[in-house]
C-alpha cells in the first residue's frame, strides 16, 4: 500500500510543479469536451452525445503523453499534446456508444477502470492502439486495488470539478493522468523485476 500512496503522491506533486503547462493541457481537454457538453445540455439524442466522446478521448491520448513526461520529470513539452492515438481513442469511445444499450453500463465501467491505465501505458511505453489497451487491461488485472483507487480518484475529481463550477476542470485530466503514469511506471517496474527474476 505504501508503494501505491507513493505513486499517487509522486504523480500529484509532479503535476503541481508543472501547473502552468498542466493547465494548458487541461484547457485542450476542455475545448475538446465542448461538443459533448453542448450535446448533453441541449438534450441532443443519446447517440450524438455518445459520439461526442471521441474528441475528448482523442485529446486525452495527447494529454497522457504530456502527463507521462510530467511523471518522469522530463521537462514536459506541450508539443506532446499533438501525439494523439486515434485508434485507442476510437476503441475507448465505443463504450460511449454502448451506453445506448441496456447493458451499456458494463463496458462504460470497464473503460472507467481500464481507460486511464491504457492511456498511461501507451504514453509510458510508447504503445499505440490495441497494444496500449491490452497493456491497460493487464495492469488493471495485475493490481485491481490500484485500478479501483485510480477510478475512485477519477470520480472524486469529477465531482470536485463540477462543484468548483469548472475551475478545477483545468487541472483534473493532467493531474489524474500524471498519477496514472506514476502508477504505471511503478507497476511496470514490478512486472519487469518479476520477469527478470524468473529468467534467472
Amino acid at each position: 500500500m505504501d508503494v501505491l500512496v507513493k505513486a499517487v503522491w509522486s504523480g500529484a506533486t509532479a503535476s503541481w510543479h508543472e501547473l502552468p503547462r498542466a493547465m494548458a493541457a487541461g484547457a485542450v481537454t476542455l475545448v475538446a469536451a465542448v461538443p459533448l457538453s453542448a450535446a448533453l445540455l441541449s438534450g441532443a439524442p443519446r447517440w450524438l452525445a455518445a459520439a461526442a466522446l471521441l474528441p475528448v478521448l482523442l485529446a486525452l491520448t495527447g494529454v497522457a503523453t504530456f502527463a507521462a513526461q510530467v511523471a518522469r520529470g522530463d521537462g514536459p513539452s506541450l508539443v506532446a499534446l499533438r501525439r494523439v492515438d486515434p485508434v485507442l481513442a476510437l476503441v475507448l469511445s465505443v463504450a460511449g456508444l454502448a451506453l445506448l444499450t441496456p447493458w451499456g453500463v458494463l463496458p462504460a465501467a470497464a473503460v472507467l477502470i481500464v481507460g486511464p491505465y491504457a492511456l498511461a501505458y501507451g504514453a509510458v511505453r510508447g504503445r499505440r492502439g490495441l497494444a496500449a489497451l491490452r497493456g491497460g487491461v493487464i495492469l488493471a488485472a495485475y493490481r485491481p486495488a490500484w485500478a479501483l483507487t485510480l477510478t475512485g480518484l477519477t470520480v472524486i475529481a469529477a465531482f470536485a470539478a463540477a462543484a468548483s463550477a469548472g475551475v478545477l476542470a483545468l487541472v483534473v485530466a493532467p493531474l489524474l493522468l500524471s498519477i496514472a503514469a506514476g502508477q504505471t511506471a511503478a507497476l511496470l517496474g514490478e512486472i519487469d523485476a518479476l520477469q527478470n527474476a524468473r529468467a534467472w
